[in-house]
């Protein structure tokens, strides 16, 4: 073959029909602004490169084949660049399993993967797409990443088949059941459940464009078009009468949030904990908003959001309303024990501006843990309407035989405030206006940490 006509087979081979795995990762990044890394290197089954998304530099990898040694190179070649250059790495899920005729070295193959992901935990954030298959030990894969967005239509994600499940148990599943994205949105693994493919790929980028980039950037700031000084006069109203009836939270952070916008995280697991990211004058800002009553999974929901949050220097807000917790779990008492405990570290070992809001109650140990002014809490108001206080009402009256009058006294928001552990009780309609000025005193705010490899707690 002459020079020539090896020329003509490499601009014949660049002009061919792009394969899935290239025309997913062209969808995810902005128009014409992908660039493939390694693309002679085609029987590697993954497709690497680099682009923008909403014109934030970021790295990606898309699988199309088995995963074997080539596989795993490609990806931690893209993880290397990625650190270098201090961007998100976004993975496209969709693998044919493991190179069986490797051997035992298709290990060594997820190994180097695990290792860049671990590299970059906490340095620049990781979001996995799963549309396809994941199987297996390629399960672990997206469980490293901070957030997993999942597909309804055609994403399967499990370590074990429903043919193996039936096998030890004898009960009959669907791959639905153990491994559909409404199944695992429910359990916690899925952050994000979506429609479909375009649905991922829109939720992946506003993502990205929330998020900063790397752990070295201060803030993820944009500009806003929202009043400032905006004030809602239905948030006066809006705690009920009852103690009983839950109060709309996400109603009152899309009040507070920049032009009413919310994005929420782990929307249907643990449902009585709201997590999610507002922008607050622009900057993207963690919220995370109780409910009434508070279980495990909430607890261990709210801990892994306040973990990821502080390691990429975004602020916390919460919104409080916990009367304890819940009484389906009071036969789980080490876990409660355990992860309320966790819950609490992960507050008190947050360094980014902490703020809380109390809202209706503030009871016990369940308050003690959720950003109280007691762990770290930067600032903390109140509204009128709070209670706050070391066991329910009907804790007091009942039981310790308070009367409910001396109860109501020491339970206000005001009494709380003299002793110094509520910085000011608001007026509701003004409580966005409270939290902008706050978070504008608290962005230069610095701590002074004991010098460590890393905690020993972890969630």
């Amino acid at each position: 073959m002459s020079r020539f006509d090896e020329i003509n087979e490499l601009i014949a081979k660049m002009q061919e029909e792009p394969s899935q795995a290239k025309k997913r990762l062209e969808a995810l990044f902005d128009e014409h602004s992908f660039v493939e890394l390694g693309s002679f290197n085609t029987d590697a089954g993954v497709v690497t490169g680099y682009g923008t998304i909403e014109g934030k530099l970021c790295y990606a990898y898309s699988q199309e084949g088995v995963v074997n040694e080539k596989h795993a190179k490609k990806i931690a070649d893209c993880y290397t660049l990625a650190l270098k250059m201090g961007c998100p790495v976004i993975a496209v899920m969709d693998s044919a399993g493991i190179a069986l005729e490797d051997g035992f070295s298709t290990m060594d193959s997820f190994g180097v993967m695990f290792k860049s992901q671990a590299a970059a935990s906490g340095v620049i954030p990781q979001i996995s797409i799963v549309v396809g298959n994941c199987l297996g030990i390629s399960t672990f894969l997206p469980t490293l990443s901070d957030f997993v967005i999942m597909s309804e239509e055609n994403a399967k994600l499990f370590m074990l088949s429903p043919s193996i499940y039936a096998g030890l148990d004898g009960k009959a599943s669907s791959y639905e059941d153990i491994g559909g994205a409404e199944a695992l949105s429910a359990k916690g693994l899925v952050h994000f459940e979506c429609a479909n493919e375009k649905a991922c790929y829109e939720k992946a980028r506003e993502l990205v464009d929330l998020l900063p980039s790397n752990n070295l950037e201060e803030y993820s700031i944009k500009e806003t078009t929202d009043d400032l000084n905006r004030t809602d006069e239905a948030l006066n109203a809006i705690v009920p009468e009852d103690n009983k009836t839950p109060v709309d939270m996400k109603a009152i952070i899309c009040s507070v949030a920049d032009n009413n916008m919310f994005t929420e995280v782990s929307e249907h697991n643990a449902q009585n904990v709201v997590t999610g990211f507002v922008r607050l004058d622009g900057i993207t800002t963690g919220i995370i908003a109780n409910q009434g009553l508070i279980d495990i999974d909430g607890v261990k929901k709210a801990g892994e959001f306040v973990n990821i949050c502080d390691a990429f220097n975004i602020p916390l807000v919460t919104f409080t309303d916990v009367e304890g917790y819940s009484r389906l779990h009071v036969d789980e008492q080490s876990d409660v024990i355990k992860y309320s405990a966790k819950l609490a570290f992960a507050f008190a070992n947050a360094t980014v501006p902490k703020i809380n809001v109390v809202i209706r109650n503030g009871i016990g140990n369940a308050f003690l843990v959720m950003n109280s002014k007691h762990i770290g809490a930067d600032i903390v108001y109140a509204w009128p309407s709070a209670s706050i206080a070391l066991v329910s009402k009907e804790a007091a009256t009942k039981v310790i035989n308070i009367p409910e009058a001396r109860f109501n006294e020491i339970s206000t928001p005001y009494k709380i405030a003299s002793d110094g552990y509520i910085d000011a009780v608001i007026i509701p309609a003004t409580t966005r206006k409270r939290i902008l000025i706050a978070l504008e005193m608290l962005l230069t705010k610095r701590e002074n940490i004991v010098a460590k490899k890393h905690s020993s707690i972890e969630f």
